[in-house]
C-alpha cells in the first residue's frame, strides 16, 4: 500500500488541494510563456523583471503560512545540521565553477580570443572592477528573490502535486523550469541555469535554507557575466 505521509510525517495534500494547486500553476505557466515569448521586446528589461518578481513575492507572502504548514511541514533535521550541510554543499558547488570561469576569462582576454562569448566588435569588460563589486552586491538580493520564488514556492507546489516523486526528480523538474525562463536570454545561459537550478533545488528540498543558495547564485551569476561573457551589466544598466 502506498505511503500517505511524507518522510517528515506530514500527510500528503488532499486531492482537492492538489487540484487547486494544479490550476494555480497552470495559470502561471500560461502567463509566463505569453510574457517571455509574445510580450514586446521593450518590456524585456531588468526593471520589468524586478517589478514582476516583487508582485509575485507579495502574492506568495499572502499564502506563506499555508505553504509552510500544509506543503512543506517541519524540517527533518536540526537547524545547525541543515545550515552546515547547506553551506558546505553550496561551497562545493560554487567554488570549482568560479575557478573555471576565472581561467576562461584570463585565457579569452590574453591568449585565446576565440574563447570570447562577447560579440567580435566588442571588447570584454575588465574582470575586476568597481562595477563588478557593485554587481556582486546587487545580485545577492535579486538571487534571494529568485530562489525564494522557485524553491519555497514552485518546488513546494511540485512536491505537493507529485507527493511520491523523489527529491531528485522534483529537483530536476524545478531546475528545468528555472532554466527555461532564461531561454530568451540564450541557450548557453539556459543550460547553465538548468544545471544550477537542479543543485539549488535539491539543496533547498533537503535543508530548507535559501541564503547559502542565493550567495552561490550571486557569485556564479556575477563571475559568469563578467569573466566568461565579458559583459559589464552594471555599466549597461547605467547607460
Amino acid at each position: 500500500m502506498a505511503q500517505e505521509n511524507y518522510s517528515n510525517g506530514m500527510p500528503h495534500p488532499t486531492q482537492r488541494m492538489r487540484t487547486r494547486l494544479a490550476l494555480e500553476l497552470g495559470v502561471i505557466v500560461v502567463l509566463t510563456v505569453a510574457f517571455l515569448f509574445f510580450a514586446p521586446r521593450a518590456w524585456m528589461n531588468t526593471g520589468t523583471f524586478i517589478g514582476l518578481a516583487l508582485v509575485a513575492l507579495g502574492l506568495i507572502q499572502i499564502g506563506r503560512r499555508e505553504t509552510l504548514e500544509k506543503i512543506w511541514g517541519p524540517p527533518e533535521s536540526p537547524e545547525f545540521d541543515r545550515v552546515r550541510r547547506c553551506t558546505v554543499g553550496m561551497s562545493a558547488l560554487t567554488l570549482p565553477p568560479i575557478a573555471v570561469f576565472l581561467v576562461i576569462g584570463i585565457l579569452a582576454r590574453y591568449w585565446f580570443p576565440q574563447l570570447r562569448l562577447t560579440p567580435e566588435q566588442a571588447q570584454p569588460c575588465a574582470m575586476f572592477s568597481l562595477n563588478f563589486l557593485i554587481a556582486l552586491c546587487c545580485y545577492l538580493p535579486w538571487a534571494l528573490l529568485q530562489q525564494y520564488l522557485f524553491q519555497f514556492y514552485l518546488l513546494g507546489r511540485l512536491r505537493a502535486l507529485l507527493p511520491f516523486a523523489s527529491p531528485l526528480r522534483l529537483s530536476i523538474l524545478n531546475g528545468m523550469a528555472y532554466g527555461m525562463v532564461h531561454l530568451p536570454s540564450g541557450k548557453m545561459l539556459t543550460a547553465v541555469t538548468i544545471i544550477g537550478g537542479v543543485f539549488w533545488s535539491y539543496s533547498y528540498y533537503r535543508d530548507r535554507y535559501v541564503l547559502p543558495i542565493a550567495v552561490s547564485h550571486a557569485l556564479l551569476g556575477s563571475t559568469f557575466y563578467y569573466w566568461v561573457y565579458g559583459r559589464d551589466i552594471v555599466g549597461e544598466l547605467m547607460k
